[in-house]
């Protein structure tokens, strides 16, 4: 008799898990909420504004420039000279505080990214000093120091804007956000502020 028992007791047991597992399954295919399919561009659009930072251009400036000033005393002109040998890093890209959007249509697929005028960012600058003429009535001065190197980070700036430093920014930049949001199977109509197309 036990072993009838046994059986019983396991074809019971059998019995009520096959009952709970149809029962879930019932109740868990009506519960389901409807899927709904759609495209969703927020990774996408993440992903652009991670790249936007790195869409930057670097070109290197090196020139050599002559800084002079005289001082007038009396009939006399005392001059103060230096001769400067600049090199520098300078990067191009883009203040993405300002002016920096991206406006998904997810039907079309389409980015619309705009970004603001391309502009020079950051200047690393090395200067050496040669040929120095001063005398103790026109000494060059830490503040005759201060002045000139000023005037040669401005000067290796504007070298770098002659050599079309921002134009190659926008390029690049363009360039980028088009292989990226490609990349995820969009396309992008990137605008910048200035440039003419």
């Amino acid at each position: 008799m036990r072993p009838l028992v046994r059986l019983l007791i396991s074809l019971v047991v059998v019995l009520g898990l096959i009952a709970a597992g149809a029962a879930g399954w019932f109740f868990g295919f009506r519960n389901r909420p409807n899927e709904t399919r759609r495209v969703d561009s927020a990774p996408v659009v993440q992903a652009v504004r991670n790249v936007a930072k790195l869409a930057t251009v670097e070109v290197e400036i090196a020139d050599v420039i002559r800084y002079e000033e005289v001082r007038t005393i009396l009939l006399f002109d005392i001059p103060k000279n230096a001769t400067l040998r600049l090199r520098g890093t300078v990067q191009g890209g883009f203040d993405l505080t300002s002016g920096f959007t991206v406006v998904p249509d997810e039907a079309t697929r389409t980015l619309k990214i705009h970004l603001p005028a391309a502009k020079v960012i950051s200047i690393d600058s090395r200067v050496e000093w040669f040929d120095e003429t001063s005398g103790w009535l026109n000494p060059i001065t830490p503040d005759d120091r201060t002045r000139w190197l000023t005037w040669s980070r401005t000067a290796i700036a504007k070298a770098a804007k002659e050599s079309g430093i921002e134009k190659k920014a926008a390029e690049h930049a363009r360039e980028f956000l088009t292989e990226v949001t490609g990349a995820f199977g969009w396309n992008a109509v990137v605008t910048i502020d200035g440039e003419k197309r």
